[in-house]
């Protein structure tokens, strides 16, 4: 029911902006990143993709080449979500651990890097429960809930492979070991709404 609402109401979005906001990349719903030789292949993102589960939740699946069981144990895989604020969705990369979603938040800063951003533990699962990450093949699921999302607001996202420290409810990211969007221009700020209708359209 929510996504036949939020598609009956896309053609007035459509309308109400210039043209020029409603610029995209060809295909929103995917992001193919760059193989990178220098990286072991689980911090070698392949790929992102989403999809809209028939419960409406917005899912995201972060592939890499490789998996690791075990090692260093501060490397985790990363959703940034950039939604009125910057969001982080993290789960170790180390297969044998616990796959628990841990949310941090900090305010929109699309032009900082990473490693400057000051994350605090969110609240907002306890707020919109939904949120959740489980461990497919050669990589990550992570779900949100339809809900959540300000369709009047802009949406971008993008994925890591980090190392990071988790104190006292902050997170740190020391390092960025790769990005699925590195090598391009940065991720543009769309509507909610936009995406949504991509995701929801035919697969090409």
């Amino acid at each position: 029911m929510i996504i036949r609402t939020v598609l009956l109401f896309l053609p007035l979005f459509l309308t109400a902006g210039p043209v020029s906001a409603m610029q995209i990349e060809a295909d929103p719903r995917i992001i193919i990143s760059f193989m990178d030789k220098s990286l072991p292949p689980e911090l070698d993102i392949l790929r992102v993709t989403t999809d809209v589960s028939e419960d409406n939740h917005l899912i995201f699946q972060v592939q890499t080449k490789g998996e690791r069981a075990s090692g260093e144990d501060n490397d985790y895989v990363m959703l940034q979500i950039q939604h009125e604020k910057t969001y982080a969705l993290i789960i170790p990369l180390n297969r044998e651990t616990s796959a628990t979603i841990r949310i941090y938040e900090a305010a929109l800063q699309p032009e900082n890097p990473l490693t400057s951003i000051s994350f605090k533990e969110s609240r907002i699962n306890s707020e919109h429960p939904g949120f959740s990450v489980r461990r497919i093949e050669r990589g990550t699921e992570f779900t949100m809930p339809l809900d959540w999302i300000n369709f009047g607001a802009d949406f971008s996202f993008d994925a890591y492979t980090v190392s990071a420290s988790i104190e006292e409810g902050a997170l740190e990211i020391n390092d960025v070991y790769d990005q699925a969007r590195r090598g391009r221009a940065q991720a543009k700020q769309i509507s909610a709404i936009t995406l949504l209708n991509n995701i929801c359209s035919p697969k090409k």
